[in-house]
């Protein structure tokens, strides 16, 4: 097997450049001492922490090697969709018919999904959620308008 195409040297390779990202960014900010921190105290030693996982990680890839799943674009596509429902329809119609939606549609983003349940799931989660929202919070959101 490949290594390159491992899962660890892939999570690995990007803590090391991530980690490295935050090094450059935050080297220009001054670093302090551990009694006195500087702005850059906090960022440099996190970056440097995160490059040195992402190396632990690459070295556990070079021996233990795990192949890349098959990537699944279904929701990659589908909640995308669901979220650009949810902001169409939330103006037009209001947050009960448009939290179905997104509950609908995102649910679908899993093969195995019933309508059903999803259906039970969005009776459920879209009043409570608007509960919270417009009557805890205080919210201006109306449950159901037509325009």
């Amino acid at each position: 097997m490949n290594v390159l195409t491992s899962k660890d040297f892939l999570a690995g390779l990007v803590c090391v450049l991530l980690g490295g990202l935050v090094l450059v960014v935050s080297s220009d900010y001054n670093f302090g001492t551990p009694r006195r921190m500087g702005p850059g105290f906090f960022p440099i030693t996190l970056g440097a922490l995160l490059v040195l996982l992402g190396c632990a990680i690459l070295l556990t890839a070079i021996r233990v090697g795990e192949r890349l799943p098959a990537l699944n674009l279904r929701p990659w596509l589908v909640i995308p969709v669901a979220v650009l429902a949810f902001a169409l329809i939330l103006p037009r119609f209001g947050f009960a018919p448009a939290g179905i939606a997104v509950v609908i549609l995102a649910g679908m983003a899993d093969r195995g999904a019933k309508v059903m349940t999803l259906a039970l799931l969005a009776a459920v989660l879209v009043p409570a959620v608007w509960a919270l929202f417009a009557l805890v919070l205080g919210v201006p959101l109306p449950f159901v308008t037509w325009s």
